[in-house]
């Protein structure tokens, strides 16, 4: 897994390309979370598009970032999120927990 990390604005936003899977992958993840969180960055906008697979503990890093972001303020939202994962956060009863977008702009603009 890749992690990119940049700032639109005050704006965070996480770029994931690969598998968001137990082990390193989700330990990376959570670690550059909690230090955006900590860093003060608590708008956090997760760009899932070139995300290929994730499995319950990326899940639930990912939903432990919208939790912890809330918790201090802030939010967390999907961008680009692909028909496999939509899958599964409906599945979960996720779905409705996450404010998900398809364009950057717009989700950019909805925090």
């Amino acid at each position: 897994m890749q992690l990119d990390v940049r700032h639109d604005g005050r704006v965070t936003v996480l770029s994931i390309e690969g598998d968001l899977v137990i082990g390193d992958p989700e330990a990376a993840f959570k670690k550059a979370v909690s230090r955006l969180l900590e860093e003060g960055h608590v708008l956090l906008l997760i760009d899932c598009s070139r995300l290929r697979v994730v499995d319950s503990s990326g899940l639930g890093a990912i939903v432990r970032a919208l939790t912890t972001a809330q918790n201090e303020g802030g939010q967390t939202k999907l961008l680009g999120v692909q028909p496999r994962f939509r899958k599964l956060l409906e599945l979960t009863a996720l779905g409705s927990v996450f404010e998900m977008h398809e364009d950057l702009e717009k989700a950019v603009a909805s925090f």
